[in-house]
C-alpha cells in the first residue's frame, strides 16, 4: 500500500482564533462538519491525548481520532479512523494536519489527510470539500458575504 495525502485549503473570513474554535468546540463543529445530517453527535475533547467522535445515524457513519498535537490556533493533528455501524471499517488510522495562518484579515485553513486508504474516486477528497466549503459559508453568513476562495 502506498501513502497519498489529499491537501484542501480554503481562506475564511475570521481570525485564527475564532477559526480554531470552530475546529475545536463541538457546539461550533456542529454548525458547520454535517449540519444537514441531522441527529449528528459530536464528541471533543480537543487537548494532547483528548478524542473526538462524529457520529450520524443518518448515513450509519462514525469518524474518531485522537489529537496528537493542539497548538492554539495555529495547529490541529489528529489520528482519523472510520467506524460502520459502531465497528472500526479497517485497521487504518489515517493522520490529518490543520493549519490556520493569517491571510489578509482572514485565515487560511489547510487540511492535510494522509491516508494508505485514499483511493481515486473514492470519495476523500470530495469530503473535505464540502466540509471546508460548509466552513467558508458560515462565516460569510456571519460577516454577510456572498463569496468564497477555494484552492
Amino acid at each position: 500500500m502506498s501513502t497519498t495525502t489529499i491537501t484542501i485549503a480554503r481562506t475564511v473570513a475570521a481570525t485564527p482564533e475564532r477559526v480554531f474554535a470552530a475546529w475545536t468546540d463541538a457546539e461550533q463543529l456542529a454548525a458547520w462538519w454535517w449540519p444537514q445530517l441531522g441527529g449528528t453527535t459530536y464528541d471533543v475533547d480537543a487537548r494532547l491525548g483528548g478524542r473526538f467522535r462524529i457520529h450520524s445515524s443518518g448515513i450509519g457513519a462514525t469518524v474518531t481520532g485522537v489529537y496528537t498535537e493542539v497548538e492554539p490556533p495555529r495547529r490541529l493533528v489528529f489520528t482519523w479512523s472510520w467506524e460502520d455501524e459502531g465497528e472500526p471499517e479497517a485497521v487504518v488510522e489515517d493522520t490529518v494536519v490543520v493549519t490556520f495562518e493569517p491571510d489578509d484579515g482572514g485565515t487560511l485553513v489547510t487540511v492535510a489527510h494522509t491516508s494508505v486508504a485514499h483511493v481515486p474516486e473514492g470519495g476523500a477528497e470530495q469530503g473535505w470539500n464540502d466540509v471546508m466549503d460548509r466552513l467558508v459559508r458560515v462565516w460569510q453568513v456571519a460577516e454577510g458575504q456572498s463569496t468564497s476562495s477555494r484552492s
